[in-house]
C-alpha cells in the first residue's frame, strides 16, 4: 500500500512537471545508489526506480551504483543492469568502507547538477524522488527524506527513537526523532561537501552544518521485504552511534568533568570523616573501607575518563594517516580516468581501473 500511494503521488507530480518544463533544456541529474550484500533485492529495486525514472520528465539521470565491498554477488547483478540500462554506472570498492564512505566516492563520481543517494533496500522508497527534485525546483540547496513512522521490529524502533532523542539533546536540537538518510545536494553544495577533510564521517551532521536553504520531506520508513539488514548487530550499531556522537559534539568531553566533580566530591567527603573521626578518637571499626571506597570510585573514574579520551585521540590519530576514505577497484560505464583530469582531492578517495 506504502508503494502504491506514493507512486500515484509521484505520477501526478510528474505530470504537473511535464507542463512546467515544457520548452526548458533537460536538466542532469546523478542518483547514486548504495548497495552491499542486496543480491536479493537488486532487481526489484531497479524495476521500481526504472519507473520513477521513466515518468521524470525533463531530467538526464545518471544513475551510480556504489557497491560497498559486497561479497554475495551482487557486483554480477548490477553487471546484469548495465547492459540492459545504458543509464546505470557502477562504482566497485575493494572493500566494505561503510555507507557515509561510500557516499563520499559517490559524490566524488557524480556529474549531475544536482546529486541524490538513497539505499537499495527499498526501506527508503525510490519514490520519493520527484518530490525532492521539485523542492531543489523550488529553490531548496539541500532536500532530506525524514522518516515519520518506522515500520521495524519493536526493540529496534525503541533503540533508534532513545538514541535519536539522546542525539538532539547532546549535539544536533534539529534532527529528526526517527532519523534520516536520503539526500539531494545541489551541485555547488556537493562540492563544497567534497572538500571536507573530515575522517569520520557523519554524513548528515556535516551537511547540516554547511548551512544553505535546506527542505525536509516526510515519510513512513518501510520495512524490509528482502535479505538481512546491514546495521542488524549490536557492535555495529554501537559504533555507529559513537561515531555520530563524538563526531559533532563535545558533550562526551564535558560529561566527564561533570562526572569527576560529582565523584571527587563524596570522596574527599569520605576522607574527611574519616580522618575527623580519627582525631576524635573514634575511629571507624573498619577504617580501611572508606579509603578503599576513594580508592575505587578514583579508579573508576581514571578508567571512564581514558576511554572517551582514548576515542577522539583514536580519531585523530585517523585524520593524521590520511589514509584514503574508499579505493575505488572497478569504474563501469564512467569516461576514463586522465592524469591531469580535474578529479576529488586527494585526501578522500584512490583510484584504480582494472584493465
Amino acid at each position: 500500500m506504502a508503494e502504491s500511494g506514493l507512486t500515484v503521488r509521484a505520477q501526478g507530480e510528474n505530470a504537473v512537471a511535464a507542463r512546467h518544463h515544457e520548452g526548458r533544456p533537460r536538466r542532469r541529474l546523478s542518483l547514486l545508489v548504495l548497495v552491499y550484500n542486496e543480491h536479493a533485492i537488486l532487481n526489484t529495486f531497479y524495476e521500481r526506480m526504472r519507473r520513477v525514472l521513466d515518468n521524470l520528465v525533463g531530467y538526464d539521470v545518471e544513475v551510480i551504483f556504489v557497491d560497498d565491498g559486497s561479497r554475495d554477488g551482487s557486483l554480477d547483478i548490477l553487471r546484469a543492469l548495465r547492459a540492459r540500462d545504458a543509464r546505470i554506472k557502477i562504482l566497485s570498492l575493494s572493500r566494505n568502507f561503510g555507507s557515509w564512505n561510500a557516499i563520499a566516492a559517490g559524490v566524488d563520481a557524480a556529474s549531475g547538477e544536482a546529486v541524490v543517494w538513497m539505499t537499495s533496500d527499498l526501506q527508503d522508497p525510490p519514490e520519493l524522488l520527484p518530490q525532492m527534485v521539485h523542492h531543489w525546483e523550488q529553490g531548496a540547496d539541500v532536500v532530506w527524506a525524514v522518516r515519520t513512522q518506522r515500520d521495524d521490529p519493536v526493540l529496534r524502533r525503541l533503540a533508534a527513537s532513545v538514541f535519536y532523542r539522546m542525539l538532539r539533546r547532546v549535539a544536533l536540537p534539529d534532527y529528526p526523532t526517527m532519523g534520516m538518510d536520503i539526500c539531494l545536494l545541489d551541485r555547488r553544495v556537493a562540492q563544497i561537501f567534497a572538500r571536507l577533510k573530515d575522517r569520520n564521517r557523519f554524513t548528515q551532521a556535516l551537511i547540516m552544518n554547511l548551512g544553505f536553504a535546506q527542505v525536509r520531506v516526510p515519510y513512513r520508513r518501510e520495512r524490509r521485504q528482502q535479505g538481512r539488514s546491514k546495521w542488524g548487530s549490536f557492535t555495529r550499531l554501537s559504533n555507529m552511534g559513537i561515531d555520530m556522537i563524538v563526531a559533532v559534539s563535545p558533550w562526551p568531553l564535558r560529561a566527564m568533568t561533570y562526572i569527576g566533580l560529582v565523584l571527587f566530591l563524596p570522596g574527599v567527603l569520605l576522607v574527611a570523616v574519616w580522618l575527623l573521626g580519627a582525631l576524635l578518637g573514634r575511629p571507624l571499626s573498619s577504617p580501611w573501607i572508606l579509603p578503599a571506597a576513594a580508592v575505587g570510585i578514583i579508579g573508576g573514574l581514571n578508567a571512564t575518563m581514558l576511554g572517551v579520551l582514548g576515542e577522539y585521540v583514536w580519531r585523530i590519530l585517523e585524520g593524521v594517516r590520511e589514509r584514503p576514505l574508499y579505493i575505488v577497484q572497478e569504474r563501469i560505464g564512467f569516461e576514463p580516468l586522465t592524469p591531469v583530469s580535474e578529479g576529488p582531492p586527494s585526501h578522500r578517495g584512490s583510484t584504480w581501473e582494472q584493465g
